[in-house]
């Protein structure tokens, strides 16, 4: 009797949904960052209301050809899929490799982090948030009376929220036994999360962590009553104009994964990094508060490369180049623009905006680069650019 009793209580602690998925994943030999789009199971669809991109000529954009040229032949060496440049948001360049063309989905990997803060900033506007400062235990009342119950929603958007990565110790091994892998192709993306320890005071250190993300995305939908990839559709997707995306969520009906992967078209990202050449406003539209643009691009105190979610200014310049782009993104020089915002996804996703010349830039792949650098592309058309 005890032993059918085990028996089917380890069946109903099984979780199929990741036996599946690792299966197909192992059988695939895919990785995080190759994995195909039309892999994922259970998405959420998020709606849009597609918009058409204006265009202009590299004359009429003030931008050398020679520039857009370079770059072009830089990013192409690099395994991209895409490279796609903007100007006061007119296309000026637009090239697809690898058999990708504009309506080819990509997987924006943690550049949708970024999504996360800027829902955040419209929660504030409407009062469903009070406040960044805001201790999480407000929207969390598992963690009420705990000391973790007392880390700000901005220590999160910081990424210093002196809370334990979940990984038991094994980082980012691709493994059925890291905690993190079960969690990512598993059947329920509040579980880890809401089970964090606090390991450190918050607010002092930079530590990058996707379950802080996928927390934020948890007090979006406690504090609003929607679900998250509603939010991200009324409040982004429709009012930018972009196309339809979709979202994994953990299992039928439950939650998606808010750290990563919008599947969505690497054109529709131009205007996501208009939101921060314009202060929030996109085609004359203020579809996030100027404010807030400001607060998500001002720098940590924990590190100062680093806002609401986003990556600002220089990171890592100089030594040796990392054989993949790590956490924190390398580059070989100095930006030349006087400020830079750059969201960052892994395998080298990236939407480079250059907010002084009203520029965006971005670069997708499904493989790693040779010898990536995140000057090159910036500073080529920085230069080139009136």
């Amino acid at each position: 009797m005890l032993a059918s009793l085990a028996g089917e209580t380890a069946a109903q602690d099984r979780d199929l949904n990741f036996d599946r998925r690792w299966q197909s994943l192992a059988a695939g030999g895919y990785d995080p960052l190759t994995i195909p789009v039309d892999w994922y199971d259970h998405v959420a669809r998020v709606p849009g209301a597609e918009r058409p991109f204006e265009v202009s000529s590299p004359t009429d954009a003030g931008i050398a050809p020679s520039a857009l040229a370079a770059a072009a032949a830089w990013a192409k060496g690099q395994n991209s899929t895409a490279l796609i440049i903007a100007r006061s948001g007119r296309i000026v360049f637009e090239e697809y490799w690898q058999g990708t063309g504009r309506d080819t989905r990509f997987n924006p990997q943690s550049m949708a982090k970024t999504v996360t803060a800027l829902l955040i900033g419209t929660a504030v506007e409407r009062g469903e948030i009070g406040s960044v400062s805001d201790p999480v235990e407000r929207y969390l009342p598992e963690w009420r009376g705990q000391p973790r119950g007392r880390i700000t929603l901005e220590h999160m958007l910081w990424m210093a929220a002196g809370l334990e990565q979940g990984d038991g110790g094994m980082g980012y091994a691709v493994s059925p036994d890291n905690p993190l892998v079960r969690h990512s192709l598993g059947s329920d993306y509040t579980r880890l999360p809401l089970s964090l320890r606090a390991v450190a005071r918050p607010g002092i250190e930079f530590d990058y962590n996707n379950q802080v993300n996928q927390l934020l995305g948890i007090v979006l939908e406690r504090a609003t009553g929607a679900r998250y990839e509603t939010l991200v559709s009324k409040r982004l997707w429709e009012p930018l104009g972009l196309r339809d995306a979709a979202m994994p969520l953990d299992r039928d009906g439950g939650m998606v994964m808010t750290s990563c992967c919008i599947l969505s078209r690497p054109v529709d990202w131009l205007r996501i990094g208009q939101l921060f050449a314009g202060r929030g406003m996109v085609d004359g539209r203020q579809v996030v508060p100027a404010a807030w643009i400001d607060r998500m691009t001002a720098p940590s105190p924990a590190y100062p490369g680093y806002g609401y979610q986003i990556w600002i200014g220089d990171q890592l310049v100089g030594g040796e180049p990392q054989p993949r782009p790590g956490i924190v993104p390398w580059q070989g020089e100095r930006f030349a623009a006087p400020r830079m915002v750059m969201l960052n996804g892994h395998g080298g996703q990236r939407v480079y905006v250059l907010p002084d010349k009203q520029l965006v830039i971005v670069r997708t792949a499904r493989d790693w680069p040779d010898a990536w650098d995140d000057a090159v592309l910036p500073n080529v058309i920085w230069k080139g650019a009136e």
